[in-house]
């Protein structure tokens, strides 16, 4: 007959406790998936709402000034019920102004990869570029149905994003005289984008890439090198 000696118990009962500790990790494991899933399908039908949202948003800007979009016209425009509006934004034009910080963030991201020459006909070229992929869009956002403040929230970002290089390559030049300059320049580029935007982009993105190469060539070139 085998007997049970104190060293053999501990050992059956450590066994048993790691046997123990093992199922209950795996019954974790095995919620941690299902808890993975819904979270995922959560994700998802939460971007199909705000994917509905913006996309009836966008369609009655077409029609109308955002002043004028109730959050009930849009509600009813996306089949979605005034709650799960106010559970994402506070108005339409929060949920328009989502849509602007969107277009900056990629804006923001294309400048990152400019960061050693940081030049303002780059990011033109970048701003371009995203409009041409996104024209319907971008067309909505500079009409006069769209939000009024956005051009500046854009030449704004334009010159956050640019001025570092600008005081970095002339230290010795007054700061304030420096943003003038800048906002000057970037303004003149701007200017001739929303043109393009309001006249149904007659001109080739190639057209217009080298009328803003030269434009802010010709005004920072000299000041730049110190001239």
């Amino acid at each position: 007959m085998y007997v049970y000696t104190t060293t053999t118990k501990i050992v059956f009962l450590v066994v048993i406790e790691h046997f123990s500790l093992f199922c209950r990790l795996s019954f974790l494991y095995d919620f941690k998936g299902v808890f993975d899933m819904v979270e995922k399908k959560t994700d998802r039908r939460i971007l199909k709402t705000k994917r509905a949202l913006r996309e009836s948003l966008l369609y009655l800007l077409k029609e109308q000034p955002i002043q004028k979009i109730s959050v009930s016209l849009l509600c009813e425009k996306s089949d979605i019920n005034r709650s799960t509006f106010y559970t994402y934004y506070s108005s339409p034009m929060d949920l328009l102004e989502s849509i602007e910080d969107e277009i900056l963030n990629t804006l923001e991201e294309d400048m990152i990869q400019f960061e050693k020459e940081n030049s303002i006909s780059q990011l033109m070229n970048s701003i371009i570029f995203y409009i041409s992929e996104h024209k319907q869009l971008v067309r909505l956002l500079f009409s006069d149905h769209g939000d009024p403040g956005f051009q500046n929230k854009l030449l704004l970002a334009t010159q956050h994003w640019t001025m570092p290089m600008w005081q970095s390559r002339r230290p010795d030049y007054d700061a304030e005289a420096l943003s003038s300059l800048h906002i000057y320049i970037v303004s003149g580029c701007m200017a001739v984008i929303r043109q393009w935007i309001t006249g149904d982009f007659k001109e080739s993105e190639e057209e217009i890439s080298s009328m803003l190469e030269k434009l802010s060539a010709s005004t920072s070139a000299g000041f730049l090198q110190g001239k």
